[in-house]
C-alpha cells in the first residue's frame, strides 16, 4: 500500500504548449525526495480507471524539488484524466500523491551518460541534466511530437542534446534507430556509457532487446522503463484477457531481490508469448 500525501497546489503555469507545470507543497516532514533526477510520484487526478500498471493514481516525474514542497510538469498528449487534471487544477486545491521512486542511478565508476527519451522523458532529462556535475559528460536524444515544446536544457556538465520529430503516439519512433546510431559508436571509441532510456513501453522494449543482445551493453549500465502506453485500453485489455495463472507466473518473474534489467531477462520472453 502507498503512503498518501495530502498536498496543497501552490502555482500552475504552461512551459511550451505541451507541458504544464504543477507546484505543491507538502506538509512538514511528510515527503522526502530520493534525491534521483528521474523520480516520480504518483497523483490522484480523478481518474475512475486503472493504468496498465493497476494505478487509480497517474505518474509524473519531478521537475524540481522546493524546500517546501516540489513542482512536476506533465505532458498534454490526449484527453485523459492526467491532461484533465493539470489543465483544470488551480492553486489552493489539495491533490494527494505518493512518496517518490526513482530509476537513475549511474555507477559512480563511469561519468560518461546517454539519455534517450520522448516527450514524457524531458522532464526528467532536464532535472537530470540540471543536477549533473562538471566532471559528467551527456549525449542526450529527445524526440519530440512538435518542436514547440523544444527547450533550453541548462547543466554544468559537458552536454550535446540532439531533438527529432517522431514517436509521441504521432508518428513511427526513431528511438531504436537513434540508439543503434548512437550507442555502438561511444562503444567503439572504447567508452563505456550509463544508458538511460524512457519513452512509450513497446518502443522502450524494442531499444532494450538492442542494447541488451545486439550492441552488449552490461545490466549495469543499462535502465529502460517504459513511461506509457500507447493504445493503453487495447494493453490493458491483453492483460485482463490473461488467466489468473498466467498473471501469477508473471507476478513470480518480477522479483524484488533482483534488478528491473535483471527481471526483464524473462519477462520480455513471457510477454511475447503471452501477446502482451
Amino acid at each position: 500500500m502507498e503512503t498518501s500525501i495530502t498536498t496543497v497546489v501552490t502555482g500552475v503555469e504552461t512551459v511550451t504548449p505541451g507541458f504544464i507545470r504543477v507546484r505543491v507543497t507538502t506538509p512538514p516532514s511528510a515527503w522526502t525526495t530520493t534525491g534521483r533526477g528521474d523520480e516520480f510520484v504518483h497523483v490522484e487526478v480523478g481518474a475512475e480507471t486503472i493504468d496498465t500498471d493497476g494505478h487509480s493514481a497517474r505518474h509524473y516525474t519531478v521537475s524540481r524539488v522546493l524546500s517546501d514542497g516540489f513542482e512536476m510538469e506533465i505532458a498534454i498528449h490526449g484527453d485523459g484524466p492526467g491532461a484533465n487534471w493539470a489543465q483544470t487544477v488551480r492553486p489552493g486545491e489539495t491533490v494527494a500523491v505518493s512518496e517518490p521512486k526513482a530509476y537513475y542511478r549511474p555507477p559512480a565508476a563511469t561519468h560518461r551518460r546517454v539519455l534517450l527519451g520522448d516527450a514524457t522523458a524531458l522532464p526528467a532529462i532536464a532535472r537530470i541534466l540540471a543536477e549533473a556535475s562538471e566532471d559528467e559528460r551527456f549525449t542526450v536524444l529527445i524526440e519530440l511530437a512538435s518542436m514547440d515544446d523544444a527547450r533550453e536544457l541548462p547543466s554544468r556538465a559537458d552536454v550535446e542534446i540532439e531533438w527529432r520529430l517522431g514517436g509521441n503516439g504521432v508518428v513511427p519512433s526513431v528511438m531504436e534507430h537513434e540508439a543503434r546510431e548512437i550507442v555502438p559508436a561511444l562503444l567503439a571509441a572504447g567508452e563505456e556509457p550509463y544508458v538511460w532510456v524512457a519513452c512509450e513501453s513497446k518502443e522502450s522494449r524494442r531499444v532494450r532487446q538492442y542494447l541488451r543482445n545486439e550492441a552488449g551493453v552490461p545490466l549495469k549500465l543499462l535502465r529502460i522503463v517504459g513511461y506509457w502506453h500507447f493504445e493503453a485500453a487495447k494493453a490493458l485489455a491483453a492483460w485482463e484477457a490473461l488467466t489468473d495463472e498466467q498473471k501469477d507466473q508473471y507476478m513470480a518473474i518480477w522479483r524484488e531481490d533482483r534488478s528491473d534489467e535483471e527481471n526483464w531477462i524473462e519477462l520480455e520472453p513471457f510477454l511475447r508469448k503471452m501477446g502482451v
